[in-house]
């Protein structure tokens, strides 16, 4: 196999999932149907870790993470493509192995809620 071909490691992909705002920004632009633009992943950080403390703080500083933390994160693992530029953020190579392991997560942490 390739190193183009190689698939990304589930180490690597649960270090990309440790941090709330990634785990956000994987919701957001899997719910997109093409490319997502940063402004929307700002104006709407909201995702199902939202009952959690916010871990970034301030949102000056949120934005300030997403830009240059985050999506360059993200980006540097080939599961997004960030164009600064433009300003849009768009799905790349890994993101549905990525996305598939946060959803399996999720729905791990839904059976393991206690019943009513």
């Amino acid at each position: 196999m390739s190193n183009s071909e190689q698939r990304i490691s589930t180490e690597t992909a649960l270090r990309l999932l440790i941090k709330q705002q990634r785990r956000q920004i994987l919701r957001r632009v899997g719910d997109a149907p093409g490319a997502t633009t940063v402004d929307q992943l700002i104006r709407h950080p909201e995702g199902t870790d939202s009952q959690q403390p916010e871990e970034s703080g301030s949102v000056e500083r949120r934005d300030l993470e997403l830009h240059h933390v985050h999506l360059p994160i993200l980006q540097d693992a080939n599961v997004i493509e960030y164009d600064a530029n433009q300003g849009t953020v768009r799905r790349s190579r890994e993101f549905q192995d990525v996305l598939s392991l946060l959803e399996a997560i999720d729905d791990h942490r839904e059976d393991a809620s206690p019943s009513p």
